[in-house]
């Protein structure tokens, strides 16, 4: 059974059909705000838990009030059948802590995302420490880690994670800015909003276009937008702008696919004794197994079928879990 992340409606209707899924993950900057209390409600229905990926990036033009973004994050709070948030920066984990105990979920569970950058015991503390001082019931619901990508298996096993991601196109740049823009003309910008772009292929001005972007931050109306650039050595660099956050990110040219390991790497025998990575482990007496993230973004339903049956992709990566990084 696989956590798995969904971008867009497609790949949540083919996560929420499939038995192989037992946990489902909104990625919120892909999602519309008032569609997430129903996405979440018809998890729930099906038996699975459902999660809400918080934004990468927070930010706010210098015209906004520096709370008008913080007013829908108060809402993901406020979703009575949500099982869980996962946390992928500082300020949304700072701004958790101030919500968290008037959850509407009192057992709302909250993850920490690879990009939080918890490499060792000591930075799992630090955000520990701070969790447990914050939330009444931490004892309950413990701060639980995805385990960083960057870590072989040896290293990981001296630290321990509740999460590890088998399948994911890594990002391995986020900027915030309009890829875009930058490509085709900051007056073309309009043109490029509903993934089409404009009959000539070059900047327009028209009286149809206009120079700012009506998209941007707009928490209610999310036009994402998916393509690639051809790095020096020929090989596709896909990439995917979030208007919602008016960001974007840029994918490794293979995704990461450890799905066919799981079963081999429970039992390595890192430092002369035994990965406690992949075993099950026991916290404060309860018996827990670590999940199996699967992280979809740009890929069509076939491939996200594919990837939910386990079929291995032609080209991919096994990451730094056996080679670390140099």
């Amino acid at each position: 059974m696989y956590k798995v992340k969904v971008e867009n409606l497609k790949q949540f209707e083919i996560a929420l059909a499939s038995k192989n899924v037992s946990e489902i993950i909104l990625a919120r900057d892909s999602f519309v705000e008032k569609d997430l209390p129903k996405l979440v409600e018809g998890i729930k229905k099906s038996n699975k838990v459902a999660w809400i990926l918080m934004e990468r990036i927070s930010r706010y033009e210098e015209n906004m009030k520096p709370h008008d973004l913080r007013l829908a994050t108060d809402k993901i709070y406020e979703i009575n059948n949500l099982g869980g948030v996962i946390i992928q920066n500082l300020d949304s984990f700072a701004y958790m802590l101030r919500k968290i105990n008037k959850a509407a979920n009192e057992k709302l569970k909250v993850e920490l995302n690879y990009t939080m950058n918890c490499y060792n015991n000591e930075t799992k503390k630090v955000h520990q420490n701070l969790y447990n001082e914050k939330r009444k019931n931490a004892n309950e619901v413990p701060l639980l880690f995805t385990a960083p990508v960057e870590l072989n298996i040896y290293e990981l096993s001296e630290v321990g994670y509740d999460t590890f991601i088998v399948y994911s196109y890594i990002d391995t740049m986020v900027s915030a800015n309009c890829l875009r823009k930058n490509l085709v003309g900051a007056d073309a910008t309009q043109m490029y909003h509903s993934g089409e772009a404009c009959e000539t292929a070059k900047p327009c001005r028209g009286e149809h276009c206009e120079p700012a972007c009506k998209y941007r931050f707009n928490f209610e109306n999310v036009h994402d937008f998916s393509s690639y650039i051809i790095d020096r050595k020929g090989k596709k660099l896909y990439y995917k702008t979030y208007c919602k956050y008016c960001y974007n990110k840029i994918f490794n040219t293979e995704p990461l696919y450890l799905l066919d390991k799981i079963d081999e790497l429970k039992f390595r025998e890192p430092l002369a004794r035994r990965s406690q990575l992949y075993e099950p482990v026991t916290r404060r007496g309860e018996h827990c197994e670590p999940a199996y993230r699967i992280d979809f973004s740009f890929e069509t339903e076939n491939e996200v079928r594919n990837i939910l049956n386990k079929k291995i992709p032609e080209s991919f990566t096994r990451g730094h879990i056996k080679n670390s990084i140099k």
